[in-house]
């Protein structure tokens, strides 16, 4: 996929344990695509602009791998994606709080995160990463809802 021009980028994308370079059977298996919820958001002309994670984590809804087509971003595709998982998790599995990692180098991403209603929750202590990462939390009805 372009959008992801080096093992860096897949990184602060994907997390850990990503492979790069990948295939497109590489990409799908690493997605663990058939154990987790996906999301795309396309705009008009079919062009995917957003895309995103989720599954149950430390009994929230939680939201991963979210990423925006960078010809499209600052256009409001993240925001509309991230409504758009929220709003299927609490219809389909009634969940009342949602959360997500970020790389605190991330500012675009963390930006996007806190205008939605997120906020900086005291990091888990099985989690890896606590010294790059904040983890982030939303109540239902926060932002958008």
């Amino acid at each position: 996929m372009a959008w992801f021009p080096d093992s860096p980028a897949v990184d602060i994308w994907s997390g850990p344990g990503f492979r790069y370079p990948f295939t497109r059977e590489s990409f799908i298996e690493d997605l663990r695509f058939a154990a987790v919820d996906s999301y795309a958001l396309r705009n008009a002309d079919n062009t995917l602009a957003a895309f995103g994670q989720s599954y149950e984590r430390y009994e929230r809804g939680h939201l991963a791998r979210l990423v925006t087509n960078p010809a499209l971003r600052r256009q409001g595709a993240g925001r509309q994606l991230i409504e758009m998982i929220i709003a299927n998790l609490k219809a389909r599995r009634g969940y009342d709080e949602y959360s997500l990692f970020v790389y605190r180098h991330n500012e675009p991403a963390l930006r996007c995160y806190l205008s939605l209603g997120f906020v900086f929750t005291d990091y888990p202590g099985d989690a890896p990463m606590a010294d790059k990462c904040y983890f982030l939390t939303r109540k239902a009805g926060g932002k958008g809802q």
